[in-house]
């Protein structure tokens, strides 16, 4: 991990005012005017401030949008291992590895987390649409170009485009499936996780990513001993303790 993501992090953790990610190019030919017109023709984002020093920062309401370009590859392999950790995309690494150039994004002061997370979904979607965009590394992984540009457009139809706002991370144990979630502790809840599960593999990230977005939309807390299910019929046992993938508490579900 570089020192600069360390340090972005220690920031996000401490202050929960900052959200920042890499969006990774095969060059370093940035262009900044088809971005913009990007952000006003999608999102209907006007940004009239100048591009200094390969840098661009602008204001949407009270968050700060900072797009900074590095014409060099994240530093340390750090995006290509990241990018291993993507379980949806198996050539990941090595695609991720022919980048060249990335551009630092980070949005800023904003005490709404969730809007905080829409507004980096709707600016890190303008940057992909360039094309030379290969995707973005967005603490633990690096999302692929398309696959990160697809659900962003949900943003459109008014739904939360959860499979890029966090993470769900997967391996199999030798009782079962487990799975567990990276990325609810910014927005202010914690972690889940489901144990041995003898779901298949597509069933339990569904599950994880659709308990997830109602824990945001709805802001509610899953507390321990209580149960929770989609139907009448579901009733899902809740368990909170000590995490088994994730550090500290997490929420688990047994499904």
């Amino acid at each position: 991990m570089s020192e600069n993501t360390e340090k972005t992090q220690e920031t996000t953790q401490k202050e929960g005012n900052v959200l920042a990610g890499f969006v990774l190019y095969k060059d370093a030919n940035m262009d900044w005017a088809r971005f913009k017109k990007s952000l006003k023709d999608d999102w209907n984002i006007i940004c009239e401030d100048e591009v200094k020093d390969n840098a661009l920062v602008f204001r949407v309401g009270d968050m700060m949008v900072a797009c900074s370009l590095m014409p060099n590859p994240v530093p340390n392999n750090e995006a290509v291992e990241a990018a291993k950790y993507n379980i949806l995309w198996k050539e990941g690494a090595e695609v991720t590895a022919a980048h060249q150039a990335h551009v630092m994004l980070a949005v800023m002061n904003k005490f709404d987390p969730l809007e905080q997370a829409l507004l980096f979904a709707k600016v890190a979607y303008s940057l992909l649409k360039l094309e030379n965009s290969i995707g973005i590394y967005k603490d633990p992984t690096v999302y692929e170009r398309d696959f990160y540009l697809g659900f962003a457009e949900t943003i459109k139809d008014g739904e939360y485009p959860m499979p890029i706002l966090i993470y769900v991370g997967m391996y199999l144990a030798k009782t079962g499936l487990c799975a567990f979630t990276s990325g609810m502790r910014f927005f202010g809840k914690e972690e889940m996780e489901i144990v041995d599960s003898k779901k298949q593999p597509n069933e339990v990230i569904s599950f994880l990513l659709s308990i997830s977005e109602y824990v945001l939309s709805e802001n509610v807390e899953l507390k321990d001993g209580e149960t929770i299910g989609f139907t009448e019929e579901q009733k899902l046992p809740i368990k909170v303790d000590k995490g088994i993938s994730v550090p500290g508490n997490t929420i688990k579900i047994g499904y």
